[in-house]
C-alpha cells in the first residue's frame, strides 16, 4: 500500500524547493531498539515539515542496545553535509547531546546545534552560556522554528527574525520572541505518510491525535508550554496513519498524548472509525476516570483497546489538592474494576515525593495500587516526581515544601529529583523507590526464571536497613539463596520471616513449603530430573543459531523443552552424547524454525534427583549440597552464572584453588548477594599483587563496601594512579569528598573518562562555584570526545 497521495500538510509547498540537508539524532538511552519510546515522533514530524517545503534530512538513533557509532554519524555528516543537527532534549539524555554535539563540531565546525523539546523551552537562557557547542535553543513549536531556521541558514537571512530561538551574540543572549503552532495539526506532514520514520524492529507504534494541555497539574510543564491550549489532528489523518501501518505489518498502537480523551464525542468518532476501517489491531491509551462507563469500555474494547492507563499520581486526596489533580478515588477504583472486567489491562500513573506527602502515604499508593488488582508494571511502576523547567512545583519551590539539595548544577539542568520535601526527607524519598522496585511484576519474575539473580539479589543486600520491615524483599531474597543452592542463608531469612511476619500471606505463601530442590545423581534422565546440557542444532547442514545453546538447565515433564527434543533427552546419561533429527511445530513461535526439520546434536553434562523437602525447617544445607564436575569455567561465566557460582562456591568451601579471574568474579558474587564475609576472605588469600589487590578494591568498592576498599588498597603500600582512583572513588563513596578532591586534584591522567567524571561529582557534591563544574564538565566532553575521535567501531 502506497500513502495517501493527497498528503497532509505538503499543499503547494512541494512547488519552491529548498537546498539544504538536516540530521536529526534521537537519543534514548534507557529504552532498547524495539521499543516504541525509540520512536521519534517529535524529531521526524520536524523533518516531515521540511521535507514537504523542499529541504532533505534524515534521523540517527542512539539506543540502549544500538547506540550510534562516531563512525556513523561521521560518515553522515561528510557525505550529507547537513547545514545543522537537531535534538530533542529531556534531562536524562541533554549530557549525551553534548557529547554527539561536540563530536559534530570537532568534525565540522560549522555545523549548526540546535535543542528542542521539553528541557529547553523554560530552560534559563544562561544554559547557552553553559553549552558552548550548542548554537540554539528551540523555543516555540517545532516545525515552525526549524522551517524558519532552515530558510534563514540556506538563504543567508540574520537568524535573528527568526522567531522562537534563543541565541548568543557577541557574548550576549538574544530571544527572538515566541513562535505559535498552528491550529489545524493537519497543517504539518505525517512522519508515517512519508515514511520519515524506520520502523525495522518495531512491531508497536506510537500515535499523536493531539497536542497541549487545558488542566493545571503542579507537577507538568505541558499546559504552561501550550498556554493551557489543546489542537487536534483529525479523525481522517489519523485514521489514514493507521491504515497505512497496517499495511507496512504494524498491528499495535500506542496513543501517546494525553488528551487522547478530551472530548469524548470526538474519542467516540475515532473509535467507531478505527473498529471501522482498521480492524483487528491492538491500542493502549490514557483517559480520565471520569469520562468511563460501560458503554464506552465496550467501544474501547471492540476498537481494539488492551491497556488502559489513568492518571493516579497519589492515593491521597491531600496531596491530590495540592498538586491540582482533580481525582475521585472511589469513583477510580470503580473504574478500574470495570476496566478489568471489559477484558482490558489497568496501568496506573503514580509519584513519591510529591508536596506534603509523608512515607505513611506514599505507601497508601502502593497499597491502593496492589489492592486494585493493578500490576506493578509498565507504567504502572511509580517514580520519584521530577522537578522541571516550567512547572508550578519547580518555578515556587517554597510554597510547595520543596527543598533542593545544595549542589552545583549547570544551569541547563533542572533539580529533577535532587530534592527532599518538608514532610518527606531524602532518605524516605530512597526508600520509597526501593519498595517500588521491589514490587515491580518484573522483579518476582526474574527470581521465578532464575534470570538476574545477582542484580536482583544486590538491591536488596546493599539496601538490607531500608527493607528490613518490607516481608516481600526478604521472600524474595529467601527464594534467591534457594535457587542458588544456598540453604543456610534462606534458611536464616525464613526464620526472621517466620518470626517477624507471621500473619503475611506471601510469607505464609513461601513457608509453607514445599521445597523442590535436586541433587546430582548419576542415573539416566526421566521425567521429573533435571538436565545441565549443551545443545547445537543444524538445518540442512548450517548451523542455526536459535538452537544453539551450552550449560542449558531444564526439568523434564514440566513443559520447558518441546515434547520431541524431550523424548530423546530422557534416557540418556551423565556425559552422554547423541545426535538426533526432529521437526518443529509449523506454528513456532521462531519463524526460522518453524516447520524445519533440525538435526540435533546433544551432550548431557549433570542428571539430577528431584528431592522434594515438605518443611522449610529440613532445608539441611549438608544433605542437599552437590558437587558439580564441569570443567570450562569460562564458558559456564558466559552461558550460565548461575551454575558458575555454584560451581566456584562449592570449590571454595572445599579448599580448591581457583584462577584469578574466578577468585575475583566470586568475590563480586558474594557482595551481591551480601556475603560479605565470604568475599573478604577471599580477598584476603589473593597474592600480594598490587594489580590483582587494586581489582579486588574496585570490586569492593562498586559493591558498596568502599570501607573494605580502602583496607584492600593499603595492603598495596604506594598507591599508584589507578589505585589513587579507588581510593578517591572510595572517599567519595563515604562522604570523605575533601579528601577525594585532595587526591583528584594532584592526579595527572589524560583523557581519563573516570577521573573526570569523579572530579565533576565532586564540583556538584561539595559545591564548588559553577565556573569549576563547567571546566570539569569541558574536561570530561574532551575526554570522550578523544575517544570517539580514535575509535576503531566497526
Amino acid at each position: 500500500m502506497h500513502p495517501p497521495s493527497s498528503g497532509y500538510g505538503q499543499g503547494n509547498h512541494l512547488k519552491s524547493y529548498m537546498s539544504g540537508h538536516f540530521l536529526f539524532i534521537h537519543i534514548n538511552l534507557l529504552a532498547p531498539v524495539e521499543s516504541p519510546d525509540t520512536i521519534p515522533v517529535s524529531e521526524a514530524t520536524i523533518l516531515a515539515h521540511l521535507k514537504s517545503h523542499g529541504f532533505t534530512g534524515e534521523i540517527l538513533g542512539d539506543f540502549a542496545d544500538s547506540p550510534l557509532t562516531p563512525r556513523a554519524l561521521a560518515k553522515a555528516i561528510h557525505t550529507d553535509q547537513p547545514l545543522a543537527i537537531g535534538f530533542t532534549a529531556y534531562q536524562e539524555n541533554i549530557e549525551q547531546i553534548r557529547l554527539w554535539a561536540r563530536f559534530a563540531k570537532r568534525l565540522s565546525p560549522a555545523i549548526k546545534i540546535i535543542i528542542g523539546g521539553p528541557q529547553v523551552t523554560f530552560m534559563p537562557a544562561e544554559g547557552m552560556r553553559h553549552m558552548p557547542e550548542v548554537d540554539f535553543l528551540c523555543r516555540g513549536e517545532g516545525e515552525e522554528v526549524m522551517l524558519a531556521l532552515a530558510h534563514a541558514l540556506s538563504q543567508g537571512v540574520d537568524i535573528a527574525h527568526v522567531p522562537g530561538l534563543c541565541f548568543l551574540r557577541e557574548g550576549e543572549v538574544k530571544e527572538t520572541g515566541p513562535a505559535t503552532g498552528a491550529a489545524d495539526l493537519d497543517t504539518y506532514a505525517s512522519p508515517y505518510l512519508m515514511d520519515v520514520i524506520d520502523l525495522n524492529r518495531k512491531d508497536r507504534v506510537v500515535m499523536l491525535t493531539s497536542r497541549g494541555c487545558s488542566f493545571n497539574c503542579a507537577f507538568c510543564y505541558t499546559p504552561r508550554a501550550s498556554q493551557r491550549r489543546v489542537r487536534f489532528y483529525s479523525t481522517e489523518r489519523i485514521i489514514d496513519e493507521m491504515k497505512y501501518l497496517k499495511s507496512k505489518g504494524i498491528r499495535a498502537f500506542w496513543f501517546a498524548d494525553t488528551n487522547f480523551s478530551f472530548s469524548r464525542k470526538r474519542m467516540v468518532t475515532l473509535l467507531e472509525a478505527i473498529i471501522k476501517e482498521v480492524p483487528d489491531i491492538t491500542f493502549w491509551c490514557q483517559t480520565r476516570c471520569d469520562l468511563i462507563n460501560r458503554e464506552l469500555l465496550s467501544l474501547l474494547k471492540r476498537a481494539g483497546a488492551d491497556n488502559i492507563a489513568y492518571g493516579l499520581e497519589s492515593a491521597n486526596p491531600e496531596v491530590l489538592e495540592k498538586i491540582n489533580k482533580q481525582i475521585d478515588l472511589e469513583c477510580l477504583s470503580e473504574v478500574i474494576r470495570l476496566t478489568q472486567e471489559a477484558g482490558m489491562n489497568v496501568e496506573l500513573f503514580s509519584m513519591f515525593g510529591l508536596p506534603g506527602e509523608t512515607f505513611e502515604q506514599a505507601l497508601r499508593t502502593l497499597a491502593f495500587v496492589k489492592k486494585n488488582r493493578v500490576a506493578v508494571e509498565g507504567n504502572s511502576i511509580s517514580q520519584q516526581a521530577h522537578l522541571f523547567f516550567g512547572t508550578p512545583m519547580n518555578d515556587d519551590r517554597e510554597a510547595y515544601g520543596i527543598r533542593p539539595f545544595q549542589r552545583t548544577r549547570p544551569a541547563y539542568l533542572s533539580i529533577c529529583r535532587d530534592y527532599e520535601t518538608d514532610t518527606m526527607p531524602a532518605k524516605e524519598i530512597r526508600r520509597m523507590s526501593l519498595i517500588w522496585r521491589v514490587n515491580r511484576n518484573d522483579f518476582a519474575e526474574d527470581v521465578r526464571a532464575g534470570r538476574n539473580l545477582f542484580h536482583r539479589a544486590q538491591l536488596i543486600t546493599q539496601d538490607l536497613s531500608a527493607l528490613a520491615d518490607r516481608p516481600e524483599a526478604t521472600c524474595l531474597l529467601a527464594r534467591i539463596y534457594l535457587a542458588l543452592e544456598e540453604y543456610k542463608a534462606a534458611l536464616d531469612c525464613m526464620r526472621r520471616l517466620r518470626y517477624d511476619f507471621p500473619e503475611n500471606l506471601v510469607v505464609q505463601g513461601l513457608l509453607q513449603g514445599p521445597f523442590l530442590c535436586f541433587k546430582v545423581s548419576q542415573q539416566t534422565a526421566r521425567a521429573g530430573f533435571k538436565v545441565i546440557y549443551d545443545c547445537q542444532g543444524k538445518i540442512d547442514g548450517r548451523l542455526a543459531p536459535a538452537t544453539c545453546g551450552r550449560f542449558q538447565e531444564a526439568i523434564l515433564g514440566n513443559g520447558m523443552l518441546l515434547p520431541q527434543f524431550e523424548r530423546h533427552v530422557e534416557g540418556m546419561a551423565p556425559g552422554e552424547y547423541a545426535r538426533f533429527d526432529m521437526t518443529f511445530p509449523v506454528g513456532y513461535g521462531q519463524r526460522e524454525l518453524a516447520g524445519k526439520v533440525v538435526t540435533f546434536r546433544v551432550h548431557v553434562h549433570h542428571t539430577m534427583e528431584p528431592v522434594r523437602v515438605e518443611k522449610y525447617e529440613d532445608l539441611d544445607e549438608e544433605v542437599l549440597r552437590n558437587e558439580y564436575r564441569l570443567e570450562d569455567t569460562e564458558g559456564l561465566r558466559e552461558h550460565n552464572i548461575n551454575l558458575y557460582y555454584k560451581l566456584l562456591h562449592g570449590a571454595n568451601m572445599r579448599g580448591l584453588p581457583r584462577e584469578m579471574t574466578d577468585s575475583l568474579m566470586l568475590m563480586n558474587l558474594y557482595l551481591k548477594l551480601g556475603f560479605v564475609d565470604l568475599a573478604t576472605a577471599v580477598a584476603e588469600n589473593l597474592p600480594q599483587d598490587p594489580m590483582m589487590l587494586s581489582h579486588a578494591a574496585h570490586i569492593l568498592r562498586m559493591n558498596g563496601q568502599p570501607h573494605k576498599a580502602l583496607e584492600v588498597l593499603d595492603r598495596v603500600g604506594k598507591d599508584g594512579t589507578s589505585e589513587q582512583l579507588i581510593r578517591a572513588q572510595a572517599l567519595f563513596d563515604l562522604n570523605r569528598r575533601q579528601e577525594a578532591e585532595a587526591i583528584t586534584r594532584d592526579m595527572n591522567l589524560l583523557n581519563n573518562v573516570q577521573l573526570e567524571e569523579l572530579r565533576v561529582r565532586l564540583a556538584a557534591e561539595l559545591a564548588l562555584h559553577v565556573d569549576t563544574y563547567l571546566e570539569r564538565e569541558e574536561a570530561l566532553l574532551e575526554a570522550k570526545t578523544q575517544g570517539m575521535l580514535y575509535t576503531d567501531d566497526p
